[in-house]
This record gives structure tokens, C-alpha cells and sequence, in this order.
């Protein structure tokens, strides 16, 4: 009887997570405001009723998304902050994780900026915390780097936080607005990343003023 119950335990989490993907696949395709739960139970290959057996409804789909996503995120970022590298290669290391989620997981970014980030339906004080620790995380690793000597003492962590973490929010939209155009799944658009993440670094650090006596 237990290893049956725990058959059912993870055939529940297995749904669970199929009702989640479907869902993360179908809003990043017509919109939160455009998909039916029929069509996610549509793209789960499950009955329409089994969904509500998991979510109360779409919206809580949707909330359910952001929570577990974000904190998977955040979770990385956190192990970046806490590693022993430069502040530059901490900096680059989260610019390059942030760029590439587009490559790896275009579903969820796109449902992230268009259904979440730009939407009124998440203003509860919980989300927007959630939201926060990302800056809070990259505010630690600059206050650590003036710390080590590696950055300005004059400088604002609270102010330069929102400086480097909008530069990539920037080059993240544009791609999913495809402002920016490249092949995906090429290793084009890996190279391009990886060359966004240096620059936007480069020019966050150094600013973009010519070295005296440079050529």
C-alpha cells in the first residue's frame, strides 16, 4: 500500500507538472487573455475536468507558473552571488543565465514579460518581494565588490542595481519581440548571448568613455 500511494503521489506531480508546461506553452502562444483552460487541457492530451483537480482556475495556473519558475531563477542567481569569483564574472555569469533563458526556455520568457511582468493581475505585496530579491541579490554582489576594492565607494548598489538589471531587461524584450532577429537553436544566437552579456557588463563597469591615450 505505501509504494502504491507513492505511485499516485508522483503520478499527481507528473500531471501537475504536465498541466504547468501545456500551460506555459499555450499562454506563450495566444496570450494569457486569448487561452481557455480547454485549450491547455487541449495541449496536456488530458480531460478538460482533470485540470480543475489540480487549480482552481486559468489565474492560478498562471500565479503557479511565476512562483515556481521565479524561484527556480532566483535560486540560481542566488548560487552565483555566493560563489567565490569577481564581482565582473559574478555580473557576467547572471547576465549570461538571464540572456540564455530565452534560448532554453522561450515559452516561459515570453509568458514572463508579456503575461507577467507588464501585467496589473501581479501587484500582491508577495510577487512583488519575489520580484524584488532579484535586485536585492545583484545590490549584495556590488555592495560585496566595494567591499574587495573591485568597485567605487561612491557608488549607489540600490541605484546600480536597477541600471544593470534594466539593460538586460531591455535586450531580453527585444528579443522576444524580436526587435532583434536571429535564427534560433544556432550557434549564432549562443555567440550573440554571450557577446550581449560582456558588453552590457563591459559598459556597466567601464562605462563607454574612451581610455585616454587608447587607439
Amino acid at each position: 500500500m505505501p509504494e502504491l500511494s507513492r505511485d499516485r503521489a508522483r503520478q499527481g506531480r507528473d500531471k501537475r507538472s504536465l498541466i504547468l508546461e501545456s500551460a506555459t506553452k499555450v499562454f506563450a502562444r495566444t496570450g494569457y487573455h486569448g487561452s481557455r483552460v480547454s485549450d491547455i487541457a487541449r495541449e496536456a492530451g488530458i480531460a478538460y475536468g482533470l485540470v480543475y483537480h489540480y487549480f482552481k482556475n486559468k489565474e492560478e495556473i498562471l500565479e503557479t507558473i511565476f512562483e515556481e519558475q521565479w524561484s527556480g531563477f532566483l535560486d540560481a542567481v542566488e548560487a552565483i552571488a555566493a560563489g567565490a569569483q569577481s564581482t565582473e564574472d559574478k555580473l557576467l555569469s547572471i547576465a549570461a543565465l538571464i540572456l540564455n533563458a530565452y534560448r532554453v526556455r522561450t515559452d516561459w520568457v515570453k509568458v514572463l514579460v508579456f503575461e507577467i511582468q507588464r501585467s496589473p493581475r501581479f501587484r500582491r505585496p508577495d510577487q512583488i518581494r519575489a520580484m524584488g530579491q532579484l535586485f536585492e541579490i545583484v545590490a549584495r554582489i556590488l555592495r560585496r565588490g566595494q567591499r574587495a576594492g573591485e568597485l567605487r565607494e561612491d557608488l549607489d548598489p540600490d541605484i546600480a542595481c536597477f541600471v544593470f538589471i534594466g539593460g538586460l531587461d531591455v535586450v531580453l524584450t527585444s528579443r522576444v519581440l524580436e526587435v532583434i532577429k536571429i535564427e534560433p537553436g544556432t550557434p549564432q544566437e549562443a555567440q550573440y548571448h554571450l557577446k550581449v552579456a560582456r558588453t552590457l557588463v563591459d559598459l556597466f563597469l567601464n562605462g563607454a568613455r574612451a581610455v585616454e591615450g587608447s587607439s
